[in-house]
């Protein structure tokens, strides 16, 4: 007995070895995988925070060229001087807006800031259309960039305040960095938050409207036409995302975070189908005024295609009109991954209205509508007075390049980079085998816009 005692605890001691060298190398592959990992996310913070650093300089240094060239185009001598600068202005203006975006800054922080941004470029670009034929600044239009230029010379102030402290390592992205890609506004406040708001308080006196044009503020804070006046509960919400799916398709709705940013707000939910993967459930965004459907995204595998793009456009707007829009047209469609994104516009009479516009992603293995995303409709659907043409089509038609072989002409409103609409004539033709098309404003006969249409395998874009 006691000799098998002995051997019991020999084999006891001979498992502890093994047992104990393992334990270490798991303590030391851990020790090794937390070092990795860390030393990763220090690395990634290091490449978000030069990210920062980089957007926040370029943008400093664009809006100092803002400036600069304001102050430029209210000394030039001609139109034409006047016209380059302006140009430039609208050109750096972007830029500034751009690299504004892409720091971890909540965009209500910097809403007034970005109004300035945009209305300072619109604006630009309308007195540069003006310049460039010619035409002298009236002391209406040169009093209205002056008071522009002030307000770019307090922003390029604050912004090199701030931009001295990124050069000298003392401003810190970390307190936005920690809270995802938009830093959420708290009540307690840390210093670079009160920063960028100090620079945003710089437009609380900021004139609702210094000039008279298409481009005035007001156009920037115009409110979405499409939505209808009632205000929706969440149940309310929760029965239309449940309604718009099926309700013989869905197992359960469960609400997410709301999307209170921008000017639609939306109830957002996530949707569990019936006898689906979990994986498989779908995204619906509900506005909180008007109770329509604001965006529809379900997440599943894609087979092989069945289905050619001419049903694909049949049932996609097929679906739309079970939805209640009615009247809408297929304009151009992109192929991705075995499904189509097929854009919709809203046809009065005769009239295509391009801002009016509806995206349906269709699914070609089996042609179910696995998208929907009503922005521009909402935003802009409202019936039209459409003018009487002081042109007629032939005349609108003889004012497009004689080297164009038209292929297609008709009626249209276009939007503008400025938040305004155009109605024009619209051409469809060729010229050595590329094709484009053409807008004709009709009442002015001005050529508004030109298109280029590249066809690719994946569908028809617009340049």
């Amino acid at each position: 007995m006691a000799d098998n005692g002995f051997h019991l605890n020999d084999r006891r001691r001979s498992w502890a070895v093994p047992l104990a060298v393992i334990a270490i190398l798991a303590l030391i592959g851990v020790s090794v995988w937390g070092y990795y990992q860390n030393r990763q996310l220090n690395r990634l913070q290091v490449l978000m925070t030069n990210q920062y650093n980089r957007a926040f300089v370029d943008l400093s240094d664009y809006v100092d060229n803002v400036e600069a060239l304001m102050a430029k185009s209210l000394v030039t001598s001609t139109p034409v001087s006047t016209s380059k600068m302006l140009e430039e202005v609208w050109r750096q203006s972007n830029l500034a807006q751009t690299n504004m975006g892409q720091l971890p800054v909540a965009p209500p922080i910097l809403e007034k800031t970005s109004n300035f941004l945009t209305q300072a470029g619109d604006m630009a670009y309308s007195l540069n259309n003006k310049t460039m034929n010619g035409t002298p600044l009236n002391d209406k239009e040169y009093d209205a960039l002056k008071k522009l230029h002030g307000y770019a010379v307090s922003l390029q102030k604050n912004l090199q305040a701030i931009e001295a402290q990124v050069i000298q390592g003392k401003m810190s992205w970390g307190n936005y960095t920690n809270k995802g890609n938009f830093m959420v506004a708290s009540k307690a406040k840390d210093p670079q938050t009160s920063q960028f708001e100090n620079i945003d308080k710089t437009f609380q006196e900021y004139p609702t409207l210094i000039y008279d044009g298409p481009f005035s503020d007001h156009m920037l804070k115009s409110k979405p036409q499409g939505l209808g006046n009632k205000k929706v509960t969440v149940s309310e919400a929760k029965n239309i995302a449940e309604n718009f799916i099926g309700k013989d398709r869905v197992s359960s709705v469960k609400q997410l975070e709301n999307n209170d940013l921008g000017n639609i707000k939306t109830y957002r939910f996530k949707v569990m189908y019936k006898n689906e993967k979990d994986d498989e459930s779908a995204e619906v965004e509900v506005t909180q005024q008007g109770g329509q459907v604001y965006l529809m995204l379900r997440n599943r595998g894609i087979g092989k295609d069945t289905v050619n793009m001419e049903k694909a456009k049949k049932l996609a707007k097929d679906f739309l009109s079970t939805k209640g829009y009615k009247n809408m047209v297929d304009t151009y469609y992109q192929k991705v991954d075995g499904t189509a994104v097929i854009s919709y516009a809203y046809k009065q009479g005769g009239v295509i209205v391009y801002p009016d516009l509806i995206k349906v992603k269709i699914a070609l293995d089996n042609g179910e509508i696995i998208g929907i995303e009503a922005k521009g409709y909402l935003y802009n659907h409202k019936t039209r007075s459409i003018p009487k043409t002081t042109l007629t089509l032939e005349q609108a038609r003889s004012k497009v390049n004689n080297r164009i072989k038209i292929d297609r002409q008709g009626e249209a409103i276009i939007p503008t980079n400025f938040k305004t609409e155009k109605y024009c004539y619209e051409f469809m033709g060729k010229v050595d085998g590329r094709t484009f098309i053409i807008y004709i404003n009709a009442l002015t006969g001005a050529e508004e816009d030109v298109l280029m249409l590249v066809s690719t395998p994946e569908g028809t874009l617009t340049m």
